[in-house]
Protein backbone atom coordinates (compact mmCIF):
# COMPACT_ATOMS: atom_id res chain seq x y z
CA UNK A 1 0.00 0.00 0.00
CA UNK A 2 1.46 3.16 -0.95
CA UNK A 3 1.66 5.77 2.11
CA UNK A 4 0.01 9.79 1.01
CA UNK A 5 0.39 12.73 2.78
CA UNK A 6 -2.83 14.00 3.39
CA UNK A 7 -3.33 15.79 6.78
CA UNK A 8 -0.47 15.00 8.30
CA UNK A 9 2.32 16.87 7.44
CA UNK A 10 5.01 14.04 7.69
CA UNK A 11 4.43 10.06 6.51
CA UNK A 12 7.06 7.78 8.53
CA UNK A 13 8.15 4.24 6.89
CA UNK A 14 10.11 2.42 8.57
CA UNK A 15 11.17 0.43 5.63
CA UNK A 16 14.49 -1.86 7.77
CA UNK A 17 13.97 -1.93 11.45
CA UNK A 18 17.48 -4.82 11.37
CA UNK A 19 20.98 -4.28 11.08
CA UNK A 20 24.15 -6.25 10.23
CA UNK A 21 23.02 -9.53 10.21
CA UNK A 22 20.95 -11.34 7.59
CA UNK A 23 17.54 -11.72 9.55
CA UNK A 24 14.45 -12.38 6.90
CA UNK A 25 12.36 -10.57 9.40
CA UNK A 26 14.15 -7.04 9.55
CA UNK A 27 15.91 -5.40 6.52
CA UNK A 28 18.79 -3.22 7.00
CA UNK A 29 18.36 0.26 8.16
CA UNK A 30 16.28 2.13 6.16
CA UNK A 31 13.61 4.91 6.49
CA UNK A 32 11.23 7.30 4.33
CA UNK A 33 9.40 10.40 4.40
CA UNK A 34 6.90 11.57 2.61
CA UNK A 35 7.17 15.23 2.76
CA UNK A 36 4.53 17.39 0.29
CA UNK A 37 4.88 15.68 -2.89
CA UNK A 38 9.03 14.56 -1.56
CA UNK A 39 9.90 11.19 -0.86
CA UNK A 40 13.12 11.22 1.36
CA UNK A 41 15.23 8.44 1.97
CA UNK A 42 17.07 8.00 4.99
CA UNK A 43 19.75 5.09 4.74
CA UNK A 44 19.47 2.07 2.55
CA UNK A 45 20.53 -1.19 4.21
CA UNK A 46 20.06 -4.83 3.24
CA UNK A 47 17.08 -5.43 0.97
CA UNK A 48 15.70 -1.97 1.06
CA UNK A 49 15.31 -2.07 -2.05
CA UNK A 50 13.54 -4.63 -2.19
CA UNK A 51 11.01 -3.23 1.25
CA UNK A 52 10.58 -0.24 -1.04
CA UNK A 53 8.69 -2.24 -3.18
CA UNK A 54 6.89 -4.21 -0.97
CA UNK A 55 5.30 -0.86 1.20
CA UNK A 56 4.24 0.78 -2.25
CA UNK A 57 7.89 2.66 -3.69
CA UNK A 58 10.05 2.15 -6.73
CA UNK A 59 13.51 3.25 -6.84
CA UNK A 60 13.08 5.85 -9.13
CA UNK A 61 10.56 7.51 -6.66
CA UNK A 62 13.38 8.45 -4.30
CA UNK A 63 13.39 12.51 -4.84
CA UNK A 64 16.27 12.66 -2.26
CA UNK A 65 18.79 10.25 -0.10
CA UNK A 66 20.41 11.11 3.29
CA UNK A 67 23.28 8.78 4.54
CA UNK A 68 23.89 8.86 8.02
CA UNK A 69 27.23 6.56 8.13
CA UNK A 70 29.15 4.73 5.85
CA UNK A 71 29.29 1.16 8.04
CA UNK A 72 28.02 -1.41 5.29
CA UNK A 73 24.57 -2.66 6.75
CA UNK A 74 23.47 1.49 6.36
CA UNK A 75 24.59 2.08 2.94
CA UNK A 76 25.05 -1.70 0.91
CA UNK A 77 21.72 -0.89 -0.77
CA UNK A 78 22.54 2.17 -1.99
CA UNK A 79 24.06 0.84 -5.19
CA UNK A 80 21.50 -0.66 -6.39
CA UNK A 81 18.96 1.97 -5.48
CA UNK A 82 20.81 4.06 -7.92
CA UNK A 83 21.56 1.92 -11.09
CA UNK A 84 18.21 0.02 -10.25
CA UNK A 85 16.49 3.33 -10.31
CA UNK A 86 18.56 4.49 -13.92
CA UNK A 87 17.58 1.28 -15.86
CA UNK A 88 13.53 1.66 -14.61
CA UNK A 89 13.46 5.52 -16.52
CA UNK A 90 15.18 7.74 -13.92
CA UNK A 91 15.88 10.59 -15.55
CA UNK A 92 16.96 13.09 -13.16
CA UNK A 93 20.21 14.04 -11.01
CA UNK A 94 19.60 12.11 -7.56
CA UNK A 95 21.06 14.09 -4.83
CA UNK A 96 22.34 12.33 -2.11
CA UNK A 97 23.87 13.82 1.74
CA UNK A 98 26.12 12.18 3.41
CA UNK A 99 29.38 12.25 6.07
CA UNK A 100 32.26 12.90 4.12
CA UNK A 101 33.41 9.88 1.82
CA UNK A 102 29.80 9.35 0.48
CA UNK A 103 30.76 10.81 -3.01
CA UNK A 104 34.06 8.79 -3.51
CA UNK A 105 32.06 5.70 -2.22
CA UNK A 106 29.26 5.96 -5.07
CA UNK A 107 31.96 6.30 -7.68
CA UNK A 108 33.65 3.45 -6.23
CA UNK A 109 30.78 1.08 -5.89
CA UNK A 110 28.51 2.50 -8.58
CA UNK A 111 30.50 3.82 -11.84
CA UNK A 112 33.93 1.74 -11.11
CA UNK A 113 32.47 -1.29 -9.67
CA UNK A 114 30.06 -1.38 -12.92
CA UNK A 115 31.90 -0.09 -15.45
CA UNK A 116 31.07 -2.88 -18.19
CA UNK A 117 27.39 -3.20 -16.89
CA UNK A 118 27.00 0.71 -17.39
CA UNK A 119 28.62 0.19 -20.57
CA UNK A 120 26.83 -2.46 -21.94
CA UNK A 121 23.15 -0.41 -20.57
CA UNK A 122 24.24 2.68 -22.71
CA UNK A 123 24.51 0.65 -25.88
CA UNK A 124 20.70 -0.40 -25.64
CA UNK A 125 19.52 3.60 -25.49
CA UNK A 126 19.90 4.55 -21.43
CA UNK A 127 21.06 8.10 -21.10
CA UNK A 128 23.85 8.68 -18.62
CA UNK A 129 21.26 11.80 -16.90
CA UNK A 130 19.84 9.32 -14.85
CA UNK A 131 23.41 7.85 -13.59
CA UNK A 132 24.42 10.87 -12.08
CA UNK A 133 24.11 12.20 -8.64
CA UNK A 134 25.06 15.03 -6.24
CA UNK A 135 26.40 14.59 -3.17
CA UNK A 136 26.67 16.93 -0.02
CA UNK A 137 28.62 15.98 2.29
CA UNK A 138 28.51 17.53 5.72
CA UNK A 139 30.09 17.64 9.19
CA UNK A 140 27.13 18.45 11.10
CA UNK A 141 25.48 21.26 12.17
CA UNK A 142 23.85 21.99 8.82
CA UNK A 143 20.91 22.50 6.74
CA UNK A 144 21.12 20.30 4.16
CA UNK A 145 18.16 20.72 2.62
CA UNK A 146 15.53 22.96 2.50
CA UNK A 147 11.72 23.34 0.42
CA UNK A 148 8.67 24.88 1.26
CA UNK A 149 8.75 25.23 4.86
CA UNK A 150 10.84 21.82 5.04
CA UNK A 151 14.21 21.81 6.28
CA UNK A 152 16.58 18.80 6.67
CA UNK A 153 19.17 19.86 9.33
CA UNK A 154 22.53 17.22 10.43
CA UNK A 155 24.01 16.77 13.82
CA UNK A 156 27.51 15.22 14.07
CA UNK A 157 27.59 12.34 17.02
CA UNK A 158 30.28 10.00 18.12
CA UNK A 159 29.83 5.93 16.71
CA UNK A 160 32.54 4.07 16.30
CA UNK A 161 35.66 6.48 15.18
CA UNK A 162 33.73 7.16 11.71
CA UNK A 163 32.06 10.52 10.31
CA UNK A 164 28.40 10.25 11.62
CA UNK A 165 25.20 11.87 11.47
CA UNK A 166 21.78 12.31 12.69
CA UNK A 167 19.29 14.19 11.01
CA UNK A 168 16.28 16.31 12.34
CA UNK A 169 13.54 17.33 9.41
CA UNK A 170 11.05 19.65 10.43
CA UNK A 171 7.79 20.46 8.15
CA UNK A 172 5.60 22.84 9.26
CA UNK A 173 4.85 22.50 12.89
CA UNK A 174 5.95 18.78 12.31
CA UNK A 175 9.39 17.47 13.26
CA UNK A 176 11.46 14.27 13.25
CA UNK A 177 14.73 12.99 14.21
CA UNK A 178 16.39 9.75 12.56
CA UNK A 179 19.35 9.02 14.66
CA UNK A 180 22.18 7.15 13.12
CA UNK A 181 23.71 4.66 15.59
CA UNK A 182 24.97 6.42 18.34
CA UNK A 183 26.48 6.66 21.93
CA UNK A 184 24.36 8.24 24.12
CA UNK A 185 25.06 12.10 23.66
CA UNK A 186 23.63 15.21 25.44
CA UNK A 187 23.64 17.49 22.12
CA UNK A 188 21.53 14.48 20.33
CA UNK A 189 18.67 15.43 23.57
CA UNK A 190 19.00 19.06 22.32
CA UNK A 191 18.56 18.31 18.59
CA UNK A 192 15.46 16.05 19.37
CA UNK A 193 13.66 18.83 21.64
CA UNK A 194 10.23 18.64 21.45
CA UNK A 195 10.41 16.19 17.95
CA UNK A 196 6.66 14.71 17.76
CA UNK A 197 8.31 11.34 16.45
CA UNK A 198 11.65 10.18 17.33
CA UNK A 199 12.83 7.26 15.28
CA UNK A 200 16.42 5.88 17.86
CA UNK A 201 18.59 3.28 17.11
CA UNK A 202 18.25 0.81 20.58
CA UNK A 203 21.26 -2.55 19.49
CA UNK A 204 20.08 -3.86 22.49
CA UNK A 205 19.58 -4.03 26.18
CA UNK A 206 22.73 -2.69 28.57
CA UNK A 207 23.19 -6.35 29.58
CA UNK A 208 23.85 -7.67 25.94
CA UNK A 209 26.31 -4.34 24.71
CA UNK A 210 28.57 -4.80 27.57
CA UNK A 211 29.22 -8.58 26.07
CA UNK A 212 30.05 -7.05 22.36
CA UNK A 213 33.10 -5.63 21.80
CA UNK A 214 31.20 -2.75 19.60
CA UNK A 215 28.43 -2.96 22.59
CA UNK A 216 29.97 1.33 23.39
CA UNK A 217 29.19 2.82 20.07
CA UNK A 218 25.48 2.03 20.20
CA UNK A 219 22.51 2.94 22.58
CA UNK A 220 20.25 0.94 25.51
CA UNK A 221 17.07 1.15 26.28
CA UNK A 222 17.98 3.70 29.02
CA UNK A 223 20.10 5.89 27.28
CA UNK A 224 17.25 5.64 24.92
CA UNK A 225 14.84 6.94 27.54
CA UNK A 226 17.70 9.59 28.41
CA UNK A 227 17.90 11.64 25.45
CA UNK A 228 13.78 11.07 24.66
CA UNK A 229 12.86 12.55 28.15
CA UNK A 230 15.34 14.92 28.15
CA UNK A 231 14.28 16.19 24.59
CA UNK A 232 10.59 15.95 25.66
CA UNK A 233 9.47 14.44 22.44
CA UNK A 234 6.16 12.88 21.64
CA UNK A 235 6.75 9.42 20.42
CA UNK A 236 9.55 7.02 19.96
CA UNK A 237 9.71 4.36 17.44
CA UNK A 238 12.99 1.74 18.07
CA UNK A 239 15.11 0.49 15.01
CA UNK A 240 18.27 -0.97 14.41
CA UNK A 241 17.54 -3.73 16.51
CA UNK A 242 20.34 -5.72 16.56
CA UNK A 243 19.49 -8.15 19.58
CA UNK A 244 17.07 -9.69 17.80
CA UNK A 245 19.29 -11.01 15.52
CA UNK A 246 21.08 -12.82 18.35
CA UNK A 247 18.42 -13.99 20.81
CA UNK A 248 16.29 -16.76 20.56
CA UNK A 249 13.65 -14.90 22.66
CA UNK A 250 10.30 -13.47 20.69
CA UNK A 251 10.14 -10.98 23.35
CA UNK A 252 13.11 -9.32 23.79
CA UNK A 253 12.39 -5.96 21.84
CA UNK A 254 9.16 -5.45 23.51
CA UNK A 255 10.99 -5.58 27.17
CA UNK A 256 13.37 -3.34 25.66
CA UNK A 257 10.28 -1.17 25.02
CA UNK A 258 8.91 -1.61 28.59
CA UNK A 259 12.55 -0.52 30.03
CA UNK A 260 12.16 2.93 27.73
CA UNK A 261 8.76 3.28 28.89
CA UNK A 262 9.54 2.80 32.84
CA UNK A 263 12.32 5.75 32.17
CA UNK A 264 10.29 8.08 29.62
CA UNK A 265 6.15 9.26 29.83
CA UNK A 266 5.88 9.29 26.06
CA UNK A 267 4.55 6.86 23.22
CA UNK A 268 7.06 4.06 22.80
CA UNK A 269 6.71 1.40 19.35
CA UNK A 270 8.76 -1.53 18.31
CA UNK A 271 10.42 -0.74 14.60
CA UNK A 272 9.01 -3.42 12.36
CA UNK A 273 9.22 -3.78 8.71
CA UNK A 274 6.93 -1.44 7.13
CA UNK A 275 5.85 0.62 10.21
CA UNK A 276 3.85 3.10 8.70
CA UNK A 277 2.90 6.74 11.06
CA UNK A 278 1.16 9.61 10.19
CA UNK A 279 2.86 12.56 11.63
CA UNK A 280 0.99 15.37 13.02
CA UNK A 281 2.31 17.99 15.04
CA UNK A 282 2.14 17.89 18.78
CA UNK A 283 -0.96 19.90 20.79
Amino acid sequence: MTAKATEAQIVFCLVGSGAVRANPNRAGPCQLLRVGEDNLLFDCGRSAVHNLARFGWQAEQIDRVFVTHLHFDHVCDLPYLVLLSWNNGRDRVLPVCGPPGTDEFLEHSVRQAYREDIQSRLGHGKDLAGLQWVATESLGGQTVWSKAGCTVRTLATPHGGIANLNYRIDAGPCSVVITSDTQADDALAAFSRHADLLVCECSGPESFLRQQPWGTWHMSPADVATVARRAEVKHVVLKHLVVDDWSDDPAICDRMAEDVRAQFGGQVTVGTDGLTIEVHASP
